[in-house]
């Protein structure tokens, strides 16, 4: 610490940049923006929220084998009139680049993803992160135009709802991205 009590310029911080959003609360935002089907990878980022959507009929949950998967059967339910969203890893999201390509950004397919950051240190931001996979999410997405909201603590819950507006009104990707696993 210096005189001002700051911490000098490159010193480590413990106290947490991002911050755990209770699972309830985005059940809540799910049911209110009408989602149908959550298509899921299991994230286990995500357990909590995974569990309470499990004991839930609705919206209906769907475990697939891969994020390409999940990203065509998205697809396919928004065309049968429903309003399905994704729930996976940032692992899985960088796997299924080029079907995100494919269907959500060229046919122009509304796609909502709540994706969570594993691996993240919730004591760093992510663009500090040594892990690749955390640290590349953001500049990955900028590159193709998908729009990122970064979900760092309850007071961002908001951004949920703006992702899946934009997703509509766009006919493409919108990603919110889960900085600390729900509780």
């Amino acid at each position: 610490m210096n005189a001002a009590g700051a911490s000098p310029p490159g010193a480590a911080t413990t106290a947490p940049v991002a911050r755990s959003v209770e699972a309830a609360l985005l059940v809540g935002e799910i049911e209110r923006l009408g989602i149908t089907h959550v298509l899921t990878v299991p994230d286990t980022h995500q357990k909590t929220l995974l569990a309470l959507l499990a004991a839930r009929e609705q919206p209906r949950l769907l475990t697939v084998c891969t994020e390409d998967e999940a990203i065509a059967i998205n697809a396919g339910l928004y065309i049968g009139g429903q309003r399905p969203m994704l729930l996976i890893q940032n692992n899985g999201l960088l796997a299924s680049l080029n079907a995100l390509k494919a269907i959500a950004l060229d046919a122009r397919v509304p796609t909502l993803l709540l994706v969570g950051q594993f691996a993240r240190d919730v004591t760093r931001p992510s663009a500090e992160s040594p892990v690749r996979a955390v640290r590349m999410v953001e500049p990955t997405l900028a590159t193709w135009g998908v729009p990122c909201y970064p979900i760092e603590g309850p007071e961002d819950l908001p951004r949920f709802a703006e992702a899946y507006q934009c997703a509509q009104e766009e006919r493409g990707p919108a990603v919110v991205l889960l900085g600390a696993p729900t509780s």
